[in-house]
């Protein structure tokens, strides 16, 4: 028996390699800045030791004026080295920690639920999971937050079921998930609150000698990250806090105006105070995630490079099993297990909701392994009645059978065939040509202005360029130019190309030039004269519109 279901586990895993694997250098079509920084980043610690600030082997990386865990560029050095400054070596981390996740999903199954043996349904379904694909195919950090997580609850509960000398080993997991992503320190907390909560009987039997042991592991391991967190080295995650939002006083003017109520009276705080308009978004954000337009119709409706047209994070026929899997954990009771998963599913969302955003399917992420879990828990469910329904079963299975892999293979198809043309400018479509472009026209002139903005063009010139990491850090301090935002800021110029904004009708007149621009920040139709422009290339989306126009003002 022990040695069939490792047989199929190894089939799933082969499954999840594929999936995450096939295509993974062109697929998504292009790399964001995000992943451009990571990668090359990467290539400055291997080449230099230093990031490209030049800070000496850094825990947390400035990156756009923001900052990141360190933990993905370190794990992405080495596919670097192996393979190049690419796009595949770039995502590879990711890949294979997705993979990982979907094995140690299978030992958290079997550890949550033994008697039910949830381990390869729940393994099966995290590796098809459009979810679980979308941020496993790119160098994402929360997905590798994901999987550390999962090694947590897995050494967890080992400890608390058998060897209790495991708990060193899942308190330092759930420490390093601090270092994979800034937003996972909330959720690894949400995730050891439950784990102490519902299994506390469990933990108090545990050996002092081994909590002192497994306390310091996760202290050490996480102090360094704690530390840049007191150094104010949050960055982002400061602006996206829902907390630091103030509503406009324009808006509580004229709610005060439409009842002549003052600010501090009793109706004002009993109906319209801050602390209750705070309440209220972060109860709507927190319900957007439980609805059927999130979870089964259009995913993430705020960033579609968070998945695929559509589609929801889930795929429409596992609200079957979902549902199914909703009715066995009730029949579950009152086991720890049982009310762990219903814990996870209600707070796993709870980051996200404190952000300002409405949706984020990326902040959000960890509330797809009790999703995955209820998921087993269905198709566990439908197994355990087959003979409750006699002879109907093998027709109601083939039926159902049909169903979801015509709804997977939607799935796939918007996936691998319209995601990448329908949302190629979310995807920064454009700039790996446009600097190929470039780079082969600029010894011609002796400036080249791009168009300043927030898709950060110049660190795509760092990872295309292969720019020479000791070359970059004597100057990065000099062009670094902050924003009025605070959060990122910007890189003016790289040898002869200046990044800025641009001012058309002074800019115009700069002969000798060559610009780089869009068609809304320049229009075609102000920017066609031949005895005044000349078009020396275009660079297109698929869909045929312009991404670029390089344009040399004579």
């Amino acid at each position: 028996m022990i040695k069939h279901e490792l047989k199929i586990l190894f089939l799933i895993l082969v499954l999840a390699t594929f999936l995450r694997f096939w295509g993974l250098g062109t697929t998504p079509p292009h790399l964001t800045s995000d992943e451009a920084a990571l990668g090359y980043n990467a290539y400055s610690i291997l080449k230099t030791a230093r990031d490209e600030h030049g800070n000496l082997l850094p825990i947390v990386f400035k990156s756009f004026g923001d900052w990141k865990p360190g933990l993905y560029v370190y794990l992405d050095a080495p596919f670097v080295g192996l393979f190049g400054l690419n796009e595949m070596a770039v995502r590879l981390p990711g890949a294979i920690s997705g993979i990982a996740a979907v094995f140690f999903v299978y030992l958290v199954g079997n550890r949550l639920f033994p008697e039910k043996k949830l381990g390869l349904f729940s393994s099966f379904f995290l590796a098809i999971s459009p979810w679980h694909l979308q941020f496993s195919r790119g160098a994402w950090e929360a997905g590798v937050a994901l999987t550390l997580i999962l090694a947590g609850i897995y050494f967890f509960l080992r400890a608390i079921q058998g060897n209790s000398r495991w708990l060193w080993l899942s308190a330092s997991f759930f420490a390093l998930t601090l270092w994979a992503y800034q937003g996972g320190k909330l959720s690894v907390a949400i995730v050891i609150a439950g784990l102490s909560i519902f299994f506390f009987s469990e933990l108090i039997k545990v050996p002092r000698k081994v909590l002192m042991l497994a306390f310091l592991a996760g202290f050490i391991f996480s102090l360094p990250v704690a530390l840049s967190f007191f150094q104010g080295k949050t960055g982002r995650l400061e602006v996206y806090s829902v907390f630091s939002y103030q509503r406009p006083e324009k808006d509580i003017k004229e709610i005060l105006d439409q009842e002549s109520a003052v600010k501090g009276s009793l109706s004002y705080v009993l109906f319209h105070s801050e602390n209750l308009n705070l309440a209220q978004g972060v109860l709507g954000r927190w319900m957007n995630y439980y609805s059927a337009r999130f979870l089964f119709f259009e995913g993430d409706w705020s960033n579609p490079r968070h998945g695929v047209p559509y589609s929801g994070v889930l795929l429409l026929a596992d609200s079957v099993l979902l549902l199914l899997g909703l009715v066995a954990l009730s029949k579950a009771g009152n086991s720890k297990s049982a009310l762990f998963v219903w814990y996870l599913l209600l707070l796993s969302s709870l980051p996200a909701a404190l952000s300002r955003d409405s949706i984020h399917a990326v902040r959000s992420l960890n509330m797809l392994f009790p999703l995955v879990f209820i998921l087993a828990l269905g198709a566990s469910f439908v197994v355990e009645n087959k003979k409750k329904l006699k002879f109907a079963f093998p027709l109601l299975l083939g039926l159902f059978f049909v169903i979801y892999a015509a709804n997977y293979t939607y799935y796939l198809d918007q996936y691998w065939v319209h995601a990448p043309k329908k949302n190629a400018p979310n995807w920064q479509v454009g700039y790996k040509q446009m600097v190929e472009k470039v780079s082969a026209l600029q010894d011609k002139y002796p400036e080249i202005v791009i168009k300043q903005d927030y898709a950060q063009p110049y660190i795509f010139f760092l990872f295309y360029q292969k720019y020479d990491p000791d070359k970059y850090q004597k100057i990065a301090q000099d062009v670094y130019v902050p924003n009025e935002y605070g959060d990122v800021g910007f890189v003016s110029r790289l040898d002869n190309i200046t990044f800025r904004d641009i001012n058309w009708s002074a800019d115009r007149g700069m002969s000798g030039k060559l610009f780089v621009v869009d068609p809304i920040k320049v229009p075609v139709a102000d920017s066609s004269d031949p005895k005044e422009f000349k078009l020396v290339d275009e660079i297109k989306y698929p869909n045929g519109q312009t991404a670029f126009r390089l344009l040399e003002i004579l």
